[in-house]
């Protein structure tokens, strides 16, 4: 046999010295970012917690909300028990796991971008050409990052809607499949209309076969995000709120919580002069100090992210439309991270003259038309429904109809995909399925 020649491969085992740079997270800036993301009554809920493990603060018990109302007489009731039942943390989840993707900045940057871009129920509203817009970022990328996406926790976040998001399902737990596959992506909206026998002549099988794969198809997930079945609308609680005086408009943190709470004066004393307490009191002021820090911090960043959503729909809070506003616009204003902003109004509630509104509900995408007006995609949608609501019934506009109609009348240019999307989500039935035959009565 004879040996392989020695092609210079030297290999040893070695101690050495590396210089390197990086952030490393501590426990107090876990606190801050995870305090951050909390709502009013998680953070009064945090705090009391925090308060009962340490000696040195304490709360007031009845704590007064007259410097916050004008001296008006509010009966105090304990935030802790109106906590509410549906805890709003699956973003900031699924922003975390972003942060630990093996991937360049620019694919985390958009992850975290389309994180902000979910509804309740974890389907992006957005379309790939809109994103694309708005990012400068190629198609391809996009769609890439939206699949790392897709197989975060909870799975399918990130699909469009919810007829992907069925067949993604399939893909997962029937493979081979290909005939229920089939019948979600060609033959969704007679499904769910039970209409078996139509499906069974397209397809060539019997009714039987056609009923079993619905079964089957309805022990599927209806949606990425389930919690949404069980929660309450909007907290009962403010975050903050938004008072109309001649001037303008005054924005109030309703709680003041460091006003609240107190520090124990005598452990303070023994902590300053007693060398036997010093160890134990020193950690106890030390949490203490960190978490007034951190509770102020928190108020004075979601104050300036809802200062610049105020005056960016001031026209809203006046009896107006909402205008188009995303998570990077105002980290851009404020020189913050995107994950910053979402975390600051992600399940925070400021209550209006007209009632309360989750800060999440002033982000809209939006277009810009060709004289340079924004329009919110709001907007496109009433757009949208008075064009179908003038369209005569034998000859209904599809959905490139429609876009083309946006561009010819509006100066907007709307993809005939976001067209659909934005139909469907008002409810309103395809081109054929409105179409009413000469003759027919006119549906009432």
């Amino acid at each position: 046999m004879k040996a392989l020649p020695n092609r210079g491969v030297n290999m040893k085992l070695e101690l050495a010295n590396k210089q390197t740079t990086g952030l490393v997270m501590t426990t107090e800036m876990r606190q801050a970012i995870t305090m951050l993301q909390f709502n009013a009554t998680e953070l009064w809920e945090h705090v009391r917690k925090e308060i009962e493990e340490n000696p040195i603060l304490s709360i007031e018990a009845s704590p007064s909300y007259g410097s916050t109302f004008h001296q008006k007489e509010f009966a105090y009731h304990d935030p802790i028990e109106q906590i509410a039942q549906q805890r709003c943390d699956w973003r900031e989840d699924l922003i975390e796991q972003a942060g630990w993707l093996q991937e360049n900045e620019s694919m985390k940057h958009i992850v975290i971008y389309l994180v902000g871009n979910l509804d309740e129920n974890g389907f992006l509203t957005m379309v790939a050409e809109e994103i694309t817009e708005e990012l400068g970022m190629e198609v391809e990328m996009v769609e890439e990052a939206r699949h790392l996406l897709i197989n975060f926790d909870p799975y399918g976040v990130g699909c469009y809607n919810f007829q992907e998001y069925l067949l993604l399902q399939i893909e997962k737990k029937y493979p081979d499949s290909a005939f229920l596959y089939a019948l979600v992506k060609d033959h969704l909206n007679l499904l769910g209309e039970q209409e078996l026998r139509p499906i069974a002549e397209k397809t060539g099988v019997s009714e039987r076969q056609v009923g079993e794969a619905l079964q089957l198809i309805k022990t599927l997930q209806p949606r990425p995000v389930i919690e949404r079945a069980t929660s309450a609308s909007t907290p009962s609680l403010p975050d903050l709120i938004l008072e109309k005086e001649p001037s303008g408009f005054l924005l109030r943190d309703p709680y003041s919580i460091t006003k609240q709470i107190r520090w124990d004066e005598k452990l303070l004393g023994m902590y300053q002069k007693s060398h036997d307490a010093y160890d134990y009191l020193d950690d106890c002021y030390k949490r203490a100090r960190w978490l007034m820090q951190s509770i102020d911090q928190r108020r004075e960043t979601i104050m300036r992210v809802a200062e610049v959503i105020i005056k960016h729909q001031k026209a809203f809070f006046e009896g107006g439309s909402l205008k188009p506003l995303t998570l990077k616009k105002v980290a851009d204003t404020l020189d913050l991270h995107e994950s910053t902003v979402s975390r600051a109004v992600s399940c925070k509630v400021i209550r209006t003259p007209d009632g309360n509104h989750e800060l999440k509900s002033f982000f809209l995408t939006g277009y810009q038309s060709k004289h340079g007006e924004e329009v919110s995609s709001q907007q496109v949608k009433q757009l949208l429904q008075q064009l179908i609501n003038g369209e005569e019934p034998t000859r209904p506009l599809s959905d490139q109809k429609l876009a083309n109609e946006l561009s010819l009348q509006h100066d907007l240019r709307v993809s005939r995909r976001t067209v659909a999307k934005y139909r469907e989500a008002l409810q309103i039935p395809s081109s054929s399925k409105r179409k009413v035959s000469v003759g027919a009565p006119l549906p009432s």
